[in-house]
């Protein structure tokens, strides 16, 4: 196992810090690891009626909307799981009253630390969004049929949104 020698702080953001560590290998070489810390997050597979929710949004980094389940960053000292109660409700209106347990992933186990927790949501209450003031997100019902012809087709590309809803699936058979 590597042991850190030294932390190097290079950037620290509001979502983000970057590290660019010292360490030693199991062989005794001394070598540098970069990596990103992020609190983690907490994405929700919500399904009424054999349907799934999807959200629409911009993202940055692809420089175009993408399809995804609700979802969001844990902050400092709030527990995964009312992380995810938060998100459902602020991106969607829906207030879950429980959620299930979906597992977890790693979604960039290379260069970032970050844990994402995955929950299905089934019985929820009509309530009120809450954007970000920097979010526009549109949600809407897809059948399982639909979801799985947008993966085909590479129109749901989001990671944990792949991995809840097999997960999902799997569950269900």
């Amino acid at each position: 196992m590597e042991k850190k020698i030294k932390e190097n702080l290079i950037y620290k953001g509001r979502i983000i810090t970057l590290y660019n560590d010292d360490v030693i290998c199991d062989n005794n070489k001394l070598t540098k690891r970069e990596y990103v810390h992020h609190n983690g997050g907490a994405g929700i597979l919500a399904v009424k009626d054999d349907k799934i929710l999807l959200i629409k949004q911009f993202r940055y980094p692809y420089h175009k909307e993408i399809f995804e389940i609700p979802a969001g960053k844990i902050e400092l000292g709030e527990s995964p799981y009312l992380t995810a109660i938060r998100e459902l409700e602020e991106e969607c209106a829906l207030k879950a009253s429980s959620l299930e347990e979906l597992g977890y992933i790693y979604p960039t186990c290379g260069y970032s630390d970050e844990v994402i927790y995955l929950y299905l949501a089934k019985e929820f209450i009509l309530t009120k969004t809450n954007f970000d003031e920097d979010e526009n997100i549109t949600s809407k019902w897809y059948t399982i049929s639909e979801v799985l012809k947008m993966i085909d087709n590479n129109e749901i590309v989001d990671a944990k949104t792949l991995i809840a809803i097999y997960r999902y699936l799997a569950k269900k058979a």
